[in-house]
């Protein structure tokens, strides 16, 4: 070799091995970043529950503490029926073997040889096709449902298959692959398909019927017989061709098997049974854990859920499902239409917080796999999440109590053209005054709710509806589809529970649980435990647990949101009279989503009523959401609640005291309180005994009043016609517009020797103390109980009250 040849020589064999290695450390690389991403454990896990049925079993609680059968699912389109390996006849393993990998019994799991080769191909793309898959690549890919193309997958797989090698026989592997081969149609395995395209057992089977099959499980929806007999007889032949080449049969088998014409059996199928809503929100709880717990992809752990091969412990109450499902499917309450709106429930063990049973949408359930409105969406709670953002925490941190009185009127005006508009606004556009939080709440005053937001703070609310209940659709900042920014962090969204996103219905519902468990929080579940086919745990499901609210603090909530059915906004709810039974209503700004969560020491139950699309208002129903949650209601507790469950039909109030209050003042009641012109002004309330009032009202003011006019008296005014009322001092209402508020036509204002007295019914004493274009507002009607006396003759200041320092009425 001449010396320019030696050179060119060096330089080449420098290039081929600076390749070659480069090669190797990025081969290496790979094979390091697969094996971090190889969970062996759960292979074998896997591969276990794939010899199993394709029936899911679904278990509840027997009245004996032990499991009864609940239901029993099937996802495929047939049931998978296994076959041993002894019953394959030697027809239907040569097809395989010839079709699919003619080397199974001398490979280790992977093909190298073939693996090379179809390396070579995707850097040159000699071929658009070229398999390379070993059966028991196809194992592995089968019972994990991992098929993205990519380099890194691939050796994962690769890698998973020699540990598969190692650790179950060929005769194990080639058993289940012939039982898990995708066959067309939602069948699986060799023998289903056996019966189903030919209507033999697997043993019957010719060599040309073995070709068939073999052909599907290469490309099951183009080879299908019965949608493709063309295409499914040219595979077959290919593969009878195959079984010649490979030595499994002989020159006169051969002729005579393609010559065989193709007869299949009529297409028919068994039909996939609905299961009921319970068990599909089971399997997808049962899916995301899989992915969470084991490290599945979603796809490999919907298809291990497609397959099924498992039972399952669940939380049903198999009364209470059934209850549910035959009171939402019935069609005189709730007939079929796309323009009637559509209803979900869901009911939670009250002291667990674990699900007993759901339906995610009325009307008769006619699939599986359904968008459930209970656990799927997030909808708008309004109202459902003021309890949870605003009162229980301010409760629980002792910065108000039952009595905290708060004033109903608008928190700001917003100035609009000539005119303004009050945040937040009441329909109808009437304030109550003087409120408290007792009254706030089973009223839902969103005037007070805003007050409370204010008092917490956004990042506090925001933070502990995360930490605490897991809202994670609550969110700090998003974009609307018109590009705009929004947030959660305002009063509309934390105060109002108009929300950006919502918050699923099943997660409320299990938030709620934290006031009849005594202020302990716990993460819902509706199973307990997966098993596969052997027996072996494959998941399990442990509740965390902790507090939020002290006991004492839950106690006042269960008394507060009881007020809400007895004389709130749940008022019609009759189930209170059986058991105690708190709650409380919301709805969307809009109107287009309405919901109620209520509770009682045995179950706590959510339900929402809208439209399908989301995208219209609610108006008058045919059967009121409230009305339906408490029929069902009624029937779970008739049903399920046992006599030796009798004792918790009332909530506790251990270690609280029960006092009177000034409903104006939220301090204690005095004579001066008992002169209101109203009804009694004295209230009732459960508090902690560090929490509660202690000073006396000052709010209260007693005035002269002519008896004669029914007005505020004066000088002029005859004393034998006086009596004494109590009118309320409140000073901080200054409006730029005029509103109705209940109480302002008994509010006291002190008025200099100066000022002059209304002279009409229809306004306030102190009307000309107010600011040019300040309003204090007025009560609906025109006569003012605290109009002043223009029938006798007025001096320019009033005539008495108990306050010394000023001119008095």
């Amino acid at each position: 070799m001449s010396k320019k040849g030696k050179h060119v020589f060096k330089i080449v064999a420098i290039v081929l091995i600076s390749v070659a290695a480069l090669l190797l450390l990025s081969a290496g690389a790979l094979v390091l970043y697969a094996k971090r991403h190889v969970n062996y454990t759960l292979d074998d896990a896997l591969f276990a529950a794939a010899k199993g049925e394709s029936v899911i079993r679904l278990y509840a609680d027997g009245e004996e503490g032990d499991a009864v059968l609940f239901e029993e699912v099937c996802l495929l389109g047939y049931r998978k029926e296994n076959v041993t390996l002894d019953r394959v006849p030697k027809t239907v393993r040569a097809a395989f073997l010839a079709a699919e990998d003619r080397e199974f019994y001398r490979h280790h799991g992977v093909n190298v040889r073939r693996t090379l080769m179809a390396a070579i191909n995707y850097i040159t793309k000699r071929s658009p096709t070229f398999g390379a898959s070993t059966i028991t690549q196809q194992v592995v890919k089968n019972v994990s449902g991992d098929s993205e193309v990519t380099v890194g997958r691939k050796l994962s797989e690769m890698l998973r298959a020699l540990h598969m090698e190692n650790t179950h026989s060929k005769d194990e592997i080639f058993e289940l692959y012939l039982n898990i081969v995708p066959m067309s149609e939602s069948i699986v395995g060799i023998a289903k398909a056996a019966e189903v395209y030919f209507g033999k057992e697997v043993e019957q089977l010719t060599y040309a019927e073995a070709a068939v099959l073999a052909g599907i499980a290469n490309a099951p929806t183009r080879y299908n017989p019965h949608r493709h007999p063309e295409a499914a007889k040219e595979k077959r032949d290919r593969v009878l061709y195959a079984m010649l080449d490979a030595g499994y049969i002989d020159d006169d088998t051969y002729q005579a098997s393609v010559e065989e014409p193709l007869c299949v059996k009529e297409q028919s199928c068994e039909g996939t049974p609905v299961m009921s809503w319970f068990a599909e929100a089971v399997l997808k709880e049962v899916e995301g854990d899989l992915v969470a717990q084991h490290g599945m992809t979603p796809e490999a752990a919907h298809r291990y859920v497609m397959h099924g091969g498992f039972s399952v412990k669940t939380t049903v109450n198999a009364r209470a499902q059934k209850l549910l499902e035959e009171y939402f499917s019935d069609p005189s309450r709730f007939p079929a239409g796309e323009e009637l709106p559509t209803y979900a429930m869901c009911v939670c063990n009250s002291l667990t917080g674990e699900l007993v049973a759901v339906v995610g949408r009325s009307g008769e359930k006619d699939g599986n796999l359904l968008l459930n409105h209970a656990t799927d969406l997030p909808h708008t709670p309004g109202s459902v999440l003021k309890p949870l953002a605003l009162y229980a925490p301010l409760l629980n941190e002792k910065r108000i109590h039952a009595a905290t009185v708060f004033d109903d009127v608008p928190v700001e005006f917003k100035e609009q053209g000539a005119s303004y508009v009050a945040f937040p606004r009441n329909s109808p556009a009437i304030y109550q005054g003087l409120t408290t939080v007792s009254d706030a709440l089973r009223l839902s005053k969103n005037t007070v709710a805003v007050r409370l937001y204010q008092l917490r703070g956004a990042e506090e609310i925001y933070r502990s509806l995360h930490r605490d209940f897991d809202f994670d659709t609550v969110t700090r900042s998003a974009y609307g589809s018109d590009g705009s920014k929004r947030t959660d962090l305002a009063p509309s969204p934390l105060a109002l529970g108009q929300l950006t996103y919502g918050i699923p219905l099943r997660k409320l519902t299990e938030a709620y649980c934290v006031f009849p468990s005594e202020g302990v929080v716990r993460s819902g579940r509706s199973y307990r435990e997966v098993t596969d086919g052997a027996g072996r745990t494959l998941l399990t499901k442990e509740q965390k647990e902790k507090r939020v609210y002290s006991e004492e603090c839950a106690r006042i909530m269960n008394q507060l949101l009881s007020g809400v059915t007895d004389s709130g906004t749940a008022k019609s709810i009759q189930l209170k009279y059986m058991v105690d039974t708190a709650g409380k209503t919301g709805t969307s700004g809009d109107d287009r989503d309405r919901m109620f969560i209520g509770y009682t020491p045995y179950f706590t139950a959510g339900i929402w009523c809208g439209y399908e699309s989301g995208d219209r208002s609610l108006s008058s129903l045919r059967v009121s959401h409230l009305t339906a949650w408490d029929e069902v209601m009624r029937q779970i507790h008739e049903v399920c609640v046992t006599e030796g469950d009798a004792q918790l039909r009332h909530f506790s109030t251990e270690g609280l005291v029960r006092c009177a209050y000034c409903m104006d003042s939220g301090e204690l009641f005095t004579p001066t309180c008992a002169l209101d012109a109203r009804a009694s002004r004295m209230g009732y309330a459960y508090f902690t005994p560090d929490n509660r009032p202690t000073g006396v009202c000052s709010r209260h003011v007693a005035v002269d009043y002519d008896t004669l006019t029914s007005a505020i008296a004066h000088e002029g005014c005859p004393v034998e016609e006086l009596g004494r009322v109590a009118l309320i001092r409140v000073d901080d209402r200054h409006f730029p517009m005029q509103l109705y508020v209940r109480d302002a036509e008994y509010v006291y204002r002190p008025l200099s020797h100066s000022t002059p007295l209304g002279e009409s019914f229809d306004c306030p004493y102190f009307v000309h103390s107010l600011r040019e274009g300040d309003y204090c507002g007025i009560s609906l009607g025109r006569k003012q109980f605290n109009s002043a006396c223009y029938l006798h003759d007025a001096p320019v200041y009033r005539y008495r009250s108990d306050e010394e320092d000023t001119s008095s009425a």
